[in-house]
């Protein structure tokens, strides 16, 4: 008798709406939700600084994660203190 195991797993969040975008840049405060991968940090804040080149930004609050493998905790707070968030990646 052979048993066969499934690697699929069963999703057990459900699904929530994307949030509605910003209007415009100007006077957001801008939050970079980083993973903790390497260069992403780097690549979040390159990415603030060209923004605020172009609007004027009311602040940033950078949240970081302990492990990319990790979830964020507290983001219903974070949500609070920012108008908009930039998360990635990085390798």
């Amino acid at each position: 008798m052979i048993t066969v195991s499934s690697p699929v797993g069963v999703n057990q969040v459900g699904a929530q709406p994307m949030a509605a975008r910003v209007a415009s840049l100007n006077g957001v405060r801008v939050g970079i939700l980083n993973n903790h991968k390497p260069n992403s940090l780097a690549l979040q804040e390159r990415i603030v600084e060209m923004i605020g080149a172009r609007y004027p930004l009311a602040g940033i609050v950078t949240k970081q994660k302990p492990s990319a493998a990790i979830g964020a905790e507290k983001l219903d707070v974070y949500a609070q203190e920012v108008d908009a968030v930039i998360t990635a990646i990085g390798d």
